[in-house]
């Protein structure tokens, strides 16, 4: 929140963040939260079959619009290999639930975005950015992620570890390559926190009512990643995501901020006398929460 002067008048300007929530997908949550390899103590533990959220958020400023990911294609079953559907079953969401179906119900269109930041550019966060071809949107991802996907795809990988070419790879987005962190508009700055990929991102955003809240992305899946330590068996790089825990950690402390992960409903806050969500003792991220 910041002050502007329209036509004499000196007034509020509010920044919105609105969750978007595109269906879910089914998965084995021991994907999400590495650490949990059975021991002959509990061998017969039962898996559970996580109904995974798939999350984007529409960020109002006075300044222009951003959307903070984009989903997954809606072609996702006929651009993936088998391996990934087997694993990653998103034919729980409905075509009312895909991201284009979302973009509708909200009233919106790609061309009404200035920025589409991409925490990084897994399948699953990256599926709808081909959507911003040929509009006015920057593209905002880390120069590392780029980097990282440029050499799979010089490597003839196009479908690897996740990253899909046919979502980044597509004539007419503008990209905008991003580097440590930074201020993109008043209140709104962008966190390196490497480690699930080589160039993950976070945003931390400043509000009038609700605080700081840190848009975490996949460097914390859940807020069991917070809690225990524990990334997930898919991160490129445990040593950098531990890091990046601890920024996030260092960030929420300085900040009495609240943060959202990537792919859960639990939202973790910072206990402290002032913050502006002290008395909440457990929060929840219901689908279509709006915070300003």
């Amino acid at each position: 929140m910041f002050l502007c002067k329209t036509k004499g008048v000196i007034k509020m300007a509010k920044i919105t963040v609105k969750a978007v929530q595109c269906g879910s997908f089914g998965l084995d949550r021991d994907a999400l939260v590495a650490g949990a390899q059975l021991t002959i103590h509990n061998k017969n533990k039962p898996r559970e079959w996580y109904a995974c959220p798939s999350f984007t958020y529409v960020i109002d400023h006075p300044d222009g619009k951003m959307l903070f990911d984009a989903s997954i294609w809606r072609g996702w079953k006929e651009e993936w290999p088998q391996g990934w559907v087997d694993t990653t079953d998103y034919t729980m969401a409905s075509d009312e639930e895909y991201f284009e179906a979302r973009l509708k119900q909200l009233k919106l269109d790609p061309s009404d975005f200035k920025y589409v930041f991409l925490s990084h550019l897994h399948s699953d966060h990256a599926g709808n950015a081909r959507l911003f071809a040929g509009t006015n949107a920057q593209i905002l991802v880390h120069e590392k992620e780029l980097n990282g996907v440029a050499q799979l795809e010089a490597d003839g990988k196009n479908a690897h570890n996740f990253f899909l070419s046919s979502d980044y790879s597509v004539s007419g987005l503008k990209y905008t390559t991003m580097y440590g962190d930074q201020e993109i508009m008043k209140g709104i700055r962008t966190i390196s926190l490497p480690g699930h990929t080589w160039g993950t991102m976070g945003l931390m955003i400043e509000l009038e009512h609700s605080g700081t809240i840190i848009l975490s992305g996949d460097s914390l899946y859940l807020a069991d990643s917070y809690h225990t330590g524990m990334g997930s068996m898919i991160d490129e790089n445990r040593d950098e995501w531990r890091r990046s825990l601890n920024k996030i950690k260092l960030l929420q402390k300085a900040h009495n901020a609240m943060i959202i992960p990537g792919h859960d409903h639990n939202v973790i806050h910072h206990e402290c006398s002032c913050s502006p969500l002290k008395s909440e003792n457990k929060l929840r991220l219901w689908p279509d929460a709006q915070y300003d």
